[in-house]
């Protein structure tokens, strides 16, 4: 059973519990131990063969004992409980959008046992009238769940495109699955941990090096003095970890021409049924692979085989070269890198939602070699992750004066690089554009960036007069993660992206690349569309821990691929520089 199979299992129990168990805390750990079976980079089942799943964060024995229950009967106590308490349809209803709990039962209580399926149908069909608890909004979404539902045959396919799925010629999502940027770093790195010694260097190539926001193929480079004899070490090495080998099959077709002794091509899936393209290239031949595994295929066929360095086109402006959007003359030759990028200007700590204190998300951005770091904690009236009213923030500012203090010392007399903490805000954009804060605690702060968290749903017209009055605000330096979209998982608000780069210009505001693989919000063609008129932007990880800070390299892809030069990118700017340049000074 693969890892996905099983935390669909916990999944679905915590997902049942909490439509009939009020107190969170009871779910909460089937959830996120579903969550760590799902990212896990070893095989669950072989682990718990082992014995050693206890060993794993967050997996105690209760859970430890459901897994092996699992495993052996393909289900347990507590979940079939849960089925039997919760309905099919029941369920199904409270995963609608908008759907609570609450109106998800006075929906299955009038419908005397009528299935999902035939409720969607009948939504599809116009047949099913508002009533009972079924609002005109609910009948809306079991009709889109139908549509879904018809398009998509198992495979990612139906999900929504303003969840970042590519659409095609037609208009249609292009069928996946479809992975995350940070789902094809983590095999990388899981296959670093794993391969054999003969194996070196693994790496993402494919549509990851091109910033493709989300991936279909997962593929990883790696080197070998062998690669023959390397590929049959990696199919034994890893089929004991509980991975897959599927049959190699044809050469990929930006490689052909290449001799196996050149490049051996594994077709695999992880544990957690992710299918990866694995190639091992020898040293004598692994610029060439590096060069065509990048792809796309039309490009291998265009140029197949790397030009010398300085005529190199990035591995992110292919695709607009190879569309006739970009001349090759014209691709920038000084495209933003994250060596560029000297500090952080949207992150949080533990006086919000974060996770760590000041310090030490602090100390994490110096090592990573940045010069500044601005704190941006929810602000008030975000209460669900403890948003900061202005006495708190004033309070803030005396723990960010000790850590500057404390940095400076470090600075002397242990000769650590000279880090400065920066006051900022992530600033709550209320339901009619009013904010969080007032003016006179702005006013105090180094940095603000402004986000909507509340009240997605409104209409296009609501949402840009929502954005209207918040840009109109001189004390508002940045839009953090303007459409509000989560990859696969929640659709753009209804923000017309265009009227926001509008009035960004008008009131020389900036737009964020929230480098979140969650978000990558802007996306590439919504940030290219905001450079092209003459909008500046800024890449931020919205770290909440000190790793995810490692997240500003997604974000620096998706600008790349927007064509962004140092030059359109703040963070790229010294401290002093870039606030004697806000636009409350000018």
């Amino acid at each position: 059973m693969r890892n996905a199979e099983i935390a669909d299992a916990f999944t679905e129990l915590a997902d049942r519990l909490a439509i009939i168990d009020p107190k969170p805390y009871r779910w909460m750990a089937y959830r996120k131990a579903a969550d760590t079976f799902r990212d896990l980079g070893d095989s669950v089942a072989v682990l718990s063969d082992e014995g050693r799943l206890g060993e794993v964060e967050g997996v105690g024995p209760a859970i430890e004992e459901k897994v092996r229950d699992l495993l052996a009967s393909g289900t347990f106590k507590a979940l079939e409980r849960a089925r039997e308490d919760v309905p099919d349809t029941l369920l199904a209803l409270t995963r609608l959008p908008g759907v609570g709990p609450a109106t998800a039962k006075k929906v299955h209580a009038a419908l005397d046992g009528e299935s999902f399926a035939s409720l969607t149908a009948r939504a599809a069909a116009g047949t099913l009238e508002v009533g009972d608890g079924i609002t005109r909004k609910i009948i809306d979404a079991l009709a889109a769940a139908h549509a879904a539902s018809a398009a998509n045959d198992g495979d990612g396919g139906g999900a929504a495109s303003a969840s970042g799925i590519p659409l095609d010629d037609a208009g249609a999502p292009i069928r996946g699955p479809w992975f995350r940027r940070d789902q094809v770093l983590s095999i990388a790195g899981m296959l670093e941990e794993l391969l054999p010694t003969t194996v070196r260097a693994p790496r993402p190539s494919g549509a990851y090096v091109r910033g493709a926001e989300l991936v279909r193929e997962l593929c990883v480079l790696a080197e070998a003095d062998d690669p023959v004899a390397a590929a049959d070490e990696v199919r034994e090495c890893l089929a004991a970890r509980g991975w897959e080998h599927a049959d190699d099959g044809a050469p990929l077709e930006r490689l052909a021409g290449l001799a196996a002794e050149q490049a051996a091509t594994l077709q695999l899936v992880s544990p957690a049924g992710i299918p990866v393209e694995l190639v091992i290239a020898d040293d004598a031949s692994v610029e060439l692979v590096e060069h065509r595994f990048a792809g796309p295929a039309a490009w291998a066929a265009r140029e197949p085989k790397p030009p010398a360095r300085g005529r190199r086109i990035p591995f992110e402006l292919r695709e607009r070269v190879l569309a006739g959007e970009l001349d090759p003359k014209d691709v920038p030759k000084d495209l933003v890198t994250a060596a560029h990028m000297r500090g952080e200007l949207h992150a949080h700590s533990d006086w919000s939602d974060g996770r760590a204190p000041i310090i030490d998300m602090a100390r994490a951005a110096r090592a990573r070699g940045d010069e500044f770091f601005a704190v941006c904690d929810h602000s008030a009236p975000y209460a669900m992750v403890n948003g900061l009213d202005p006495a708190r923030l004033q309070a803030q500012a005396d723990e960010i004066a000790s850590a500057n203090e404390q940095l400076q010392r470090e600075h002397e007399e242990a000769g650590e690089p000279l880090l400065r903490v920066l006051r900022g805000t992530e600033l709550e954009i209320l339901a009619d554009g009013s904010l969080g804060l007032p003016d006179s605690a702005l006013e105090q702060l180094d940095w603000v960036v402004a986000s909507i968290h509340v009240q997605q749903r409104q209409s296009a017209a609501a949402i840009i007069e929502r954005m209207r009055r918040v840009m109109e605000n001189p004390l508002v330096d940045a839009i953090g993660h303007p459409t509000s979209r989560r990859m696969l998982v929640r659709d753009r608000t209804a923000l017309d992206v265009e009227q926001l780069i509008a009035m960004a210009v008008e009131h020389a505001v900036i737009l964020e690349v929230n480098a979140n693989p969650d978000r990558l919000d802007l996306d590439s063609d919504q940030a290219r569309m905001a450079l092209a008129a003459g909008v500046r932007l800024t890449i931020n990880t919205d770290a909440h821990r000190p790793s995810t800070l490692a997240l500003r390299d997604h974000g620096v892809a998706v600008a790349r691929r927007a064509g962004a030069r140092v030059g359109d990118v703040v963070n790229c700017l010294p401290a002093e520089e870039l606030l004697a340049g806000r636009r409350r000074n000018r």
